[in-house]
């Protein structure tokens, strides 16, 4: 598999935008048999205009979504769009995209989109090699529910994407594919044939360590009790405050970790995202399993810089062992409240890709509002997992 990566910074005429982005990617790629365009783009941009633009010039599907900010070969791009062609003779790209997952009926929904991107694939092995998914946000139901629904439809297939983001309003975030954008609904790209994907994820490096508590009571997102005290309770027995008008910035650098017991999976890590003072209890952007160990960590730039080397070097590294297979791509999904966390050197995590990226591999990423990969990927076994917090790459 080939790729190659375009910027622009055009983000009202959509024309032009792809006119230039299209004309980037034929400098440098010269399509094989099938192929596949991954646009990552402000909140500004018209999404869906583009992307038919885009397929209209270079003969490609063309999905993606939008993201708080960027990522690219030379950093972090704010205000920007990045498109990525990937193409291949033995590789096929199969798009689908689920019908509105507002309702009781939105794991139906999930199902049924991937069973239609797998519907009359052949001649390229009988599940695929992994998965690209791009998920809306603000979904009545935790960021769990993509990866483990889609675990389900596809077992041991590996996942990679994020749930699509804006600049913070909450209200413009959105996936788009073949000229059309979605508010509500998934879209899904499994990708057929000869890939060897891996992925590599960390979270933070320090933490409050003196107060690590098993989960005893929590309903999917939502924690109740934390070893013999509410979650407020345990929250302020850091000395946090719980009183705070606006709970997800008060508590992004306080995000928790939770270790499940028995597994040898990476551990997750989940933003807080409300408190009940009334009962006592918690809500996060994702699940909390009962039974797992909790830790709430304290995350600074020092820690985000840090997991962001630690993970792209063990990427690396594993690229090296796989033989006579070459590499071209790598994605990164980041999180939003990582970015928040670096504050005004918004492309410090930028910087150390670019700096560490080789020169025969290309790479394209997005800030997401919570980051999906499997915690575990060995011995063709897929733990896909919903992370917070976290850096996530997936070399193809």
């Amino acid at each position: 598999m080939l790729s190659a990566t375009a910027i622009s910074y055009e983000l009202d005429d959509s024309e032009a935008a792809a006119r230039e982005l299209a004309a980037s990617i034929k400098e440098k790629l010269s399509l094989k048999k099938n192929s596949l365009g991954i646009l990552f783009c402000d909140a500004d941009c018209d999404g869906a205009a583009l992307s038919a633009e885009l397929e209209k010039l270079l003969g490609i599907t063309v999905g993606g979504m939008t993201t708080l900010a960027e990522l690219e070969n030379s950093g972090c791009l704010d205000g920007a769009l990045v498109l990525i062609v990937l193409t291949a003779d033995d590789c096929f790209f199969s798009p689908a995209v689920s019908t509105s997952l507002i309702g009781n009926n939105y794991e139906e929904k999930m199902v049924a989109a991937y069973e239609a991107s797998a519907h009359g694939v052949s001649g390229f092995g009988e599940k695929p090699a992994f998965i690209f998914a791009f998920c809306p946000s603000g979904m009545s139901f935790s960021g769990d529910k993509y990866p483990d629904v889609l675990s389900k439809a596809a077992p041991n297939v590996p996942i990679i994407g994020g749930v699509s983001s804006d600049d913070y309003d909450y209200k413009r975030a959105r996936v788009f594919l073949s000229g059309k954008a979605y508010l509500d609904s998934l879209v899904l790209i499994s990708v057929w044939g000869r890939a060897k994907p891996i992925f590599s994820l960390r979270h933070v490096t320090s933490r409050f360590a003196e107060r690590i508590r098993r989960v005893v009571r929590a309903e999917g997102n939502k924690v109740f009790t934390v070893g013999d005290e509410t979650f407020v309770k345990y929250l302020e027995g850091f000395g946090l405050k719980t009183n705070v008008p606006d709970i997800l910035l008060a508590f992004n650098s306080y995000p928790m970790m939770l270790t499940r017991e028995g597994g040898d999976e990476i551990p997750l890590m989940r933003h807080i995202s409300a408190l009940d003072p009334k009962d006592g209890s918690g809500t996060f952007l994702g699940d909390v399993p009962a039974g797992s160990l909790a830790n709430i960590c304290l995350v600074s730039k020092k820690d985000v810089m840090a997991a962001c080397r630690e993970s792209m070097e063990a990427l690396l590294e594993e690229t090296q062992k796989q033989g006579d297979y070459q590499y071209s791509t790598i994605f990164c999904i980041s999180c939003c409240g990582r970015a928040m966390i670096l504050g005004s050197d918004s492309d410090a995590e930028g910087q150390i890709l670019s700096e560490l990226l080789p020169k025969n591999l290309n790479l394209a990423g997005a800030y997401c509002l919570g980051e999906i990969c499997p915690a575990r990927y060995k011995d063709g076994e897929a733990a896909n997992r919903f992370h917070n917090c976290s850096i996530t790459f997936c070399a193809i």
